[in-house]
Parts: structure tokens; sequence; C-alpha cells
């Protein structure tokens, strides 16, 4: 095109593929039934898969980056995205409150009890909907529990807070931590044994 039709003709010059490709910021499909949506972000350095309440599930990927690969590391994933969309169910949102609530009343009561049993002393106790852990200590010695313990039995929930409380002693797990959780339950290793094959998804079930 030169520059007189473009100033008196009034035609405007082509889009080339870059201005095409920018317009493209989103996709959509639907795999195995869950809707998936695709969306390029300018501050994404990586795919990332973002399970959504309402049962959707948003990919995010860095702006320049690859539909098709976004959409072969869902497929890699459809596993995982399966497990975390059956999570999102109202049955399971109604057992996570409930859950809470006997947490609330239950963990910290315990917890109370056996630092005084065993003489240790701990900051504050924080209940909270965990992935991955069923409980932590920080170095404030602020102890973390999770809600789901309330679904195991009572061995595996005292384990957890000795566990925690053994923490505000030794931050690590070295051999003084393990000989003080033993002294104080002395099946210790068995029941951290048993409770490792405890997914906390499959409490739900």
């Amino acid at each position: 095109m030169n520059l007189f039709d473009l100033i008196f003709n009034n035609k405007k010059p082509p889009q080339n593929a870059k201005s095409v490709q920018k317009k493209k910021m989103t996709a959509e499909e639907t795999v195995d039934g869950v809707r998936i949506i695709y969306k390029k972000h300018p501050f994404s350095k990586s795919i990332r898969i973002l399970p959504k309440a309402d049962g959707m599930v948003l990919v995010t990927l860095p702006k320049y980056g690859s539909f098709i690969q976004a959409k072969e590391f869902v497929q890699k994933n459809k596993g995982w995205i399966k497990e975390k969309n059956s999570l999102n169910t109202p049955k399971n949102k109604a057992v996570i409150e409930e859950r809470r609530r006997l947490a609330h009343k239950i963990l910290p009561k315990r917890l109370d009890e056996l630092a005084k049993k065993y003489g240790f002393k701990y900051g504050r106790v924080f209940i909270k909907n965990q992935k991955t852990l069923w409980g932590s200590c920080s170095y404030r010695n602020n102890i973390n529990l999770n809600l789901n313990l309330v679904a195991l039995n009572d061995e595996f929930i005292d384990y957890v807070l000795l566990h925690e409380l053994t923490h505000t002693v030794h931050k690590n797990h070295q051999k003084a931590f393990y000989d003080l959780l033993k002294k104080n339950m002395p099946n210790a290793l068995d029941v951290q044994k048993r409770l490792k094959k405890i997914k906390i998804s499959n409490t739900y079930k």
C-alpha cells in the first residue's frame, strides 16, 4: 500500500500477524465435562491451573505463550484437576464448615491439655483448611492445625498435636526432636507411618 492510497482513499493498512495474535488473549474448551478457560497474562511466567469454586478451571499462561502447550499441560494434569474439582461440591463445602466448627471446639482444648501434661509452652493457635499439612509450628511457637484433623481418630490427633508441641523445643526433625516426641508418645513413629498413608483430600469421602 502506498502513501497516496493511505491518505486519499482512506484505506487502512492490513493487520500484521502480531496484531492479530495480540487480540487472541483467551481460549476455551471442555475437558471431560469440565469447562477450561485459557487466559494469557502479562505477568505470568509459567502455566498455572486454578480450579474455581463453580467447577470451572482457569489456566493462565505467559502473554506470548502457546495455547497448544497450555492444552497439553492440562491433559497431563487431568487427574489432579478432577480431584480438585471434586472438593468444590456443595456437599464437601458443608462438610468443611462442620469440621471447622468442631475443630475450633476440640483442637485448641486438646492442645492445651497435652501442653500442660508434658510441660510445653506455645503461642497462638490457628485453625486452617490446609491442603498438604496436618499441622505446623512457627519460629514464634504459633501452631497451625488442619481442621480436617477432626475426621481422624484420637490417636492421630494427639500425634499431630504432640508433634507440633515438640517443635516448640526443637525446630527440626533431628534425633533430639524424635527422642522427646517418643518420650511423650512411645508409638509415635508407628502412628506417623500410618498417618502418611492418609491423604487430606480423601478425608472428605
